[in-house]
């Protein structure tokens, strides 16, 4: 229990970043789900219930949650919701106190990461499926994140997927298509050429969280058709294999492709602020999908737009995954379990409810959300494309252990060694599948 309880603290760090920024098939599975209701919340039979219902988050998802418990009690005035909020530091923690006494609210927000410690308090939603249509829920994300042993204990509230983001009037002054197919090695070949017409000009830069998770590990996925991490805690690639993926790294800065390392270090996860991209210098750059307004802001004249990830001819997958690390879950002990399952499929499928929650838990992963905001103008339809170019794709979604904070400090110390010439790609990967071979060793329960 200790080596779970220390993994899972590891892996939050990575889960806030998802959860504040925020597998295939994008319109989902029909055997999914299939509500049996005339509105997404459900009738309610005149019984007198209330509900608590706990999350957390920052004061602007506090106030489009309660807007929404408004909207939703109007509808039912027979249910009375109790809101419990707080920051994200101690949710987990007072969570499960709350298991432990049988005090835990009925409905509540919940990362995929608990599921180790926490999934057998929760509620088997197969038991209530006729009450929350799931069909509009990518069936594969639905199972990967929101499944355990067969039971569905969490319905995903958001998604999110990394993407191309272009500077499309870069790509014009070099006489490159805007709906230029990339692939890996098509980076290279128009990167070099667009540096030797222009030394100041880069086809892409990335700081070092972006070439591990965005760069390093795709290019090697689509190679070994694997997670990153094995469930049986050994790595998902083999030693060639990343070999293969850093001398990709060393071509990337030795062709011109890349910004130098040493220039866009300064801005990480804040590349927009990157003066080389608000001068236009910059032709695209790898990132998780819902960033994309705060490029497009630190470009306001430019065209800026979102194209299909980097995959190579013979990829066995994309090895970008749609990612759906939080949603909601209802307790197992809760005696209004049927309430809770109406309310829960209201605050993921209905249009009044996504409009008053907007992207709070990152973008919709009810397709029937997302296009109530994009229709009412509040998503921009380039992050829905890129959700939808990612879902399109046959890929492996990543277990717990694969976002393990430490296995990727592994990776990244021995990526930039490679960059600044201290290490060939054959002594990196040496470094790496050693760390990992010590550190899963230590992080296996």
């Amino acid at each position: 229990m200790k080596k779970k309880t220390r993994l899972v603290a590891g892996l939050l760090l990575l889960s806030m970043a998802w959860m504040t920024a925020c597998s295939s098939g994008a319109g989902g599975s029909g055997d999914a789900g299939g509500a049996k209701q005339t509105d997404a919340g459900g009738k309610s039979d005149g019984k007198q219930t209330t509900l608590r219902f706990a999350w957390w988050g920052t004061d602007p998802r506090h106030k489009a949650t309660l807007a929404a418990i408004d909207a939703y009690m109007k509808l039912h005035p027979n249910v009375k919701i109790e809101a419990e909020y707080m920051g994200f530091d101690g949710f987990n923690k007072k969570l499960s106190t709350q298991f432990a006494g049988k005090t835990a609210p009925d409905l509540f927000q919940y990362t995929y990461e608990w599921t180790v410690e926490l999934s057998d308090f929760l509620l088997d939603l197969n038991t209530v499926k006729g009450t929350i249509d799931t069909s509009k829920i990518p069936a594969d994300t639905l199972k990967a994140f929101g499944s355990y042993k067969d039971r569905q204990i969490m319905i995903p509230s958001g998604v999110f997927a990394a993407t191309t983001i272009t500077n499309q009037d870069f790509l014009q002054k070099f006489g490159i298509p805007a709906d230029t197919v990339w692939t890996w090695d098509k980076i290279i070949e128009e990167g070099k050429k667009i540096h030797e017409k222009d030394k100041n000009a880069y086809l892409m830069t990335a700081d070092i969280d972006v070439i591990n998770k965005l760069i390093l590990q795709p290019y090697v996925l689509q190679k070994s058709g694997k997670g990153w991490v094995n469930d049986d805690y050994t790595p998902g690639f083999d030693r060639t294999q990343l070999v293969d993926g850093l001398k990709y790294l060393s071509s990337l800065y030795s062709s011109g492709t890349m910004e130098p390392f040493g220039d866009s270090t300064a801005f990480v996860g804040k590349m927009e602020q990157n003066p080389k991209w608000v001068k236009g210098e910059i032709g695209m750059l790898m990132d998780y999908v819902q960033a994309l307004d705060k490029y497009k802001q630190a470009l306001p004249n430019a065209k800026v737009g979102v194209s299909a990830f980097p995959e190579s001819p013979n990829a066995v997958q994309s090895g970008n995954p749609l990612v759906a690390g939080t949603g909601f879950a209802i307790a197992k002990d809760s005696k209004n379990q049927e309430e809770a399952a109406k309310f829960l499929n209201w605050l993921i499928n209905d249009k009044e409810a996504a409009l008053l929650l907007t992207t709070q838990r990152g973008i919709p992963a009810s397709t029937s959300a997302r296009t109530a905001l994009q229709e009412s103008g509040k998503l921009n339809p380039d992050i829905s494309k890129g959700l939808d170019l990612a879902s399109a794709k046959k890929t492996t979604a990543p277990n717990v252990v694969s976002t393990n904070a430490e296995l990727a400090q592994i990776v990244k110390d021995a990526i930039q060694k490679l960059i600044y010439n201290k290490m060939t790609a054959e002594q990196a990967a040496d470094e790496i599948m050693n760390g990992f071979t010590a550190k899963l060793k230590e992080l296996k329960p």
